[in-house]
């Protein structure tokens, strides 16, 4: 890892002002993982998608929003040195939904990721060989009815809180693309779409609509008769120039970056 060491300056804005996560925490079981990504040179930004194993997803937990605190601290002797990360939030209430999510997510081997309001950051927590584990607390008095959970590095992490910028892979996707569209709309945000095998035949696909600067896209191949096509060109700049087809089990990740007042390339992060 080559890390080349530069000013720490006073960060624009005021990030120091807390709160700015989003009330949906992604958690991520450890067995259904087929390939988790390497972090870039610096060690914490993840650009790679987080590949799941067949018929498993991500899931998706709400928390209370003034309720969720992450964190990370360093410990350990010299030459015996990492990170404990930290995730707790609380759920309203103790249905049995919540009752059986505690039950059957007790003793799993979790990753955790956090979103931000305003920038769409998502932080990532634990990896497969340093994961995080539960612990829940369920409290019901004349003030409150609410469970705390709290998720903990079971091993000390060599790296500090990552910069996840892949897409997640849930039960649904953002959306489906018509057959024959040329410009997938992506109103509905990062994440995953599914395309549509051609109506007639193979249609190249040369944009996407409803973009944000820095959102982060994959397209799902569709596979059938007339499959898309993405070419290198138009506003799609593909690794090596290779073209991408839509065959049935393959994907594209791409960032989006405006690069002038109506103008966007989609940058290719990986694929499949």
């Amino acid at each position: 890892m080559t890390y080349v060491k530069v000013n720490l300056t006073k960060p624009s804005g005021n990030p120091g002002a807390g709160g700015n996560k989003k009330d949906l925490i992604t958690l991520i079981d450890v067995d259904d993982i087929q390939t988790f990504p390497g972090r870039d040179s610096k060690g914490v930004v993840i650009t790679d998608n987080i590949v799941m194993k067949e018929n498993t997803y991500a899931v998706k937990v709400y928390g209370t929003v003034n309720t969720i605190k992450t964190g990370s601290n360093s410990e350990g002797d010299i030459d015996a040195e990492g990170f404990i990360h930290d995730l707790e939030f609380e759920h309203p209430g103790n249905s049995v939904e919540l009752r059986e999510f505690k039950t059957n997510w007790l003793g799993r081997n979790i990753i955790a990721i956090v979103e931000r309001c305003t920038t769409g950051k998502k932080e990532l927590f634990g990896m497969p060989c340093a994961p995080m584990r539960m612990t829940t607390k369920a409290e019901d008095d004349k003030d409150k009815n609410k469970s705390t959970i709290t998720f903990k590095s079971a091993l000390k992490c060599p790296y500090e809180i990552a910069d996840y910028q892949g897409t997640i892979e849930y039960d649904s996707v953002m959306g489906t693309v018509p057959a024959d569209d040329t410009s997938p709309d992506v109103a509905a945000g990062q994440g995953q779409y599914q395309l549509t095998s051609g109506s007639v035949s193979a249609v190249a696909i040369t944009t996407l609509d409803n973009a944000v600067n820095g959102g982060v896209y994959t397209l799902l191949g569709s596979g059938g008769s007339y499959p898309s096509t993405i070419p290198s060109g138009n506003d799609f700049i593909l690794a090596n120039g290779t073209t991408w087809t839509a065959l049935a089990g393959s994907q594209i990740t791409v960032k989006a970056f405006k690069s002038g007042a109506s103008s966007w390339s989609f940058i290719e992060q990986s694929r499949s």
